[in-house]
């Protein structure tokens, strides 16, 4: 029979040890897998679409939107009152102003234009250059006196043509256009009806006082001889404006040269 000796205290054998050792991993083995077994398990989620609704079914509610103010439509605009047209200026107002031809688009460049016959009432006679203003607007003055009296309406602005010149008189035409009369005037013995110098004429422009109007014609001459241009000997003064003062600067004056 076989006998087992005790061992050494405090030592313990190899075989005892892996004995120890392979119980203790069962153990723990089987505790694990027992705990594994009454552990709760989570279950599966599901998830499915959320149903369409159904054709009757209400539209699910949607947050309310706070309207904005409504804008109010402007007040509507007061209709402009109409007024009547102002009633135009009496023709003859018009007429009175007109002159010969348009006005000129540079009155520093000489222009040619045709100028159309109009019939004229006018007084002839004779001044010196020393009296040539007055002795135009005094002249001008007695031929508008006689057409107011005729209740003839003048058609333009006053015109001295200048039949005969010297060095020291000057022969004269000086009156107005005039519409057309339609029967017998009453005029007085010395206005004498007739028509306005007509045809091809270069105009040019005086602008100052008619002291200076001198210095103008030494232009025109100037000018006529250098393109060589041949003019008749009378030419023709339209004023543009009235002044009575030989000085005033402010006088206009368009003057008509007729050519050959």
């Amino acid at each position: 029979m076989r006998h087992f000796k005790t061992p050494l205290p405090g030592r313990p054998s190899a075989a005892l040890k892996l004995l120890t050792l392979t119980l203790g991993l069962l153990f723990s083995f089987d505790a694990g897998l027992a705990r594994a077994q009454t552990a709760v398990k989570p279950g599966a989620v599901e998830s499915s679409p959320i149903p369409a609704p159904s054709a009757g079914a209400p539209a699910t509610p949607t947050a309310p939107v706070t309207p904005s103010p409504s804008v109010q439509p402007a007040p509507p605009m007061p209709q402009a009152q109409t007024q009547a047209p102002a009633p135009s200026p009496p023709a003859s107002t018009d007429a009175a102003h007109a002159t010969l031809g348009p006005a000129p688009s540079d009155p520093s460049t000489p222009d040619e234009l045709t100028i159309a016959p109009k019939a004229e009432a006018f007084v002839v006679g004779e001044a010196s250059w020393d009296d040539a203003l007055s002795t135009i607007r005094d002249a001008q003055k007695k031929v508008r006196a006689a057409l107011d009296g005729a209740g003839i309406k003048v058609s333009g602005r006053p015109l001295t043509r200048f039949v005969k010149t010297g060095d020291d008189k000057f022969s004269y035409e000086i009156g107005y256009p005039i519409a057309e009369p339609t029967g017998q005037v009453s005029l007085p013995p010395d206005i004498k009806l007739g028509t306005t110098p007509s045809g091809d004429a270069i105009r040019f422009v005086h602008h100052g006082s008619y002291d200076d109007i001198d210095g103008t014609y030494e232009a025109i001459t100037v000018d006529l001889d250098a393109k060589g241009i041949e003019v008749n000997d009378a030419f023709l003064e339209e004023y543009v404006n009235d002044v009575n003062d030989s000085t005033d600067s402010d006088l206009e004056v368009y003057i008509y040269v007729f050519k050959k």
